[in-house]
């Protein structure tokens, strides 16, 4: 019985070092053989989603045609769309267009820096149809928030301005109610 526990840990161990070709990996100390394996450094080939959310994507020309603003990944969790902020200023009246992640070209760039290509012109991305989530992230849900609670501020302050001019108005004609 016991060869067959060492057969299963030393097969299982092969198995996660295989899936992880390149990545440095840690076990924790003092766990059992059949606990998983940690990655301790990012591997040098591999890049991090978060340093793609709001990155440049360029055109073939060397033109910005907009930015990443989000990357979804399938049940495999591989990236499978890169959603393209397009048009607008500072995010204000920008449109979310998907794009197959498979489209996109990755290059460096004269100083170093990662340079995303898409085979695609503003005026292709302008015409794509809308991407529409299915899922809120936490950023979306403060967004939502904070768009919620400026208008409630900006009503607020409308009502208190109006109330502030009858006030001045009724103190000038000399008809303030007291």
């Amino acid at each position: 019985m016991r060869p067959q526990v060492i057969s299963l840990a030393c097969a299982m161990a092969l198995a996660t070092v295989s899936l992880y070709p390149g990545q440095v990996l840690a076990q924790a100390s003092g766990s059992s053989a059949a606990s998983p394996a940690f990655v301790t450094q990012q591997p040098a080939n591999e890049w991090r989603a978060g340093l793609f959310i709001g990155e440049a994507v360029l055109n073939t020309a060397g033109e910005p045609v907009g930015d990443i603003n989000d990357l979804v990944f399938d049940r495999a969790g591989r990236i499978s769309t890169a959603v393209i902020g397009v048009g607008g200023f500072l995010g204000v009246g920008e449109k979310e267009v998907g794009v197959p992640f498979a489209t996109l070209t990755f290059d460096v760039g004269k100083n170093g820096e990662r340079v995303i290509v898409a085979a695609l012109s503003r005026e292709d991305l302008a015409a794509a149809p809308k991407f529409k989530a299915t899922e809120e992230t936490t950023f979306d849900r403060v967004k939502n928030k904070a768009v919620d609670l400026g208008s409630k501020a900006r009503d607020e302050a409308v009502d208190l301005k109006d109330r502030a001019l009858k006030k001045v108005d009724d103190m000038r004609t000399g008809e303030t109610k007291q």
